[in-house]
């Protein structure tokens, strides 16, 4: 499978070059596709004859199943070369790129205070995919797999489940999430607004009712 890369990826908080090393690692997994070669242009990888899960399919008992088993395993690998994902300075790189006309100081530190919550927590810290939703997961006849690695990082232990929840409502959770959750929406919602500046209206009033509802 041939993809070739976003030139401005960077601006969307991809880094290549990790990406792609956590790629290599994951390769003794069995829901990870075949790296064959990679450059600042193109990625290529075993094509996996299958199909993107949706929320339906992604219910089933025993794909669901299948998924909880996979996270457990990205969770297991250990990479003691990487830094843990710090998600306020994550969250400053995406407001960066946006104008302060837009996004004022007042919204920018409610922001900010809802990631600096969470990264002064005590948790494990985890190799996370940081974009499990259920189109980043081929069905096929060997078992699911798991694309699109380009935000992996280090980092919270439930990110990925609440990912999925956020998106079409497929794991269940601890209860007590809703700072993560939060933050998992904000980092979402920034995303839209670097990637298509004419959703930003859009963009800052689900910011705003994210900081409400958090309530900090």
């Amino acid at each position: 499978m041939l993809r070739v890369n976003n030139l401005e990826a960077g601006k969307l908080g991809v880094n290549r070059q990790t990406e792609i090393a956590i790629l290599k690692k994951l390769q003794s997994t069995d829901f990870v596709s075949r790296f064959y070669y990679s450059d600042s242009r193109i990625l290529v990888t075993e094509y996996i004859d299958g199909y993107a899960l949706d929320p339906d399919k992604a219910l089933k008992p025993d794909t669901k199943t299948q998924i909880v088993q996979a996270i457990e395993k990205i969770q297991s690998i250990e990479l003691p070369d990487f830094d843990t994902l710090n998600y306020e300075l994550y969250l400053r790189e995406y407001c960066n790129q946006l104008s302060p006309l837009y996004l004022d100081k007042k919204i920018r530190q409610a922001l900010f205070q809802i990631a600096r919550n969470i990264d002064t927590q005590e948790w494990n810290p985890v190799l996370c995919h940081h974009d499990l939703i259920p189109e980043n997961i081929i069905q096929s006849a060997n078992g699911i797999f798991i694309i699109d690695w380009e935000y992996a990082s280090i980092g919270h232990p439930q990110f990925d489940y609440l990912r999925l929840i956020n998106s079409h409502h497929i794991m269940d959770i601890p209860a007590n999430s809703c700072g993560l959750q939060a933050l998992q929406a904000t980092m979402v919602q920034l995303w839209y607004a670097i990637r298509y500046p004419e959703m930003q209206e859009t963009v800052k009033e689900e910011l705003i009712k994210i900081i409400e509802i958090v309530d900090i």
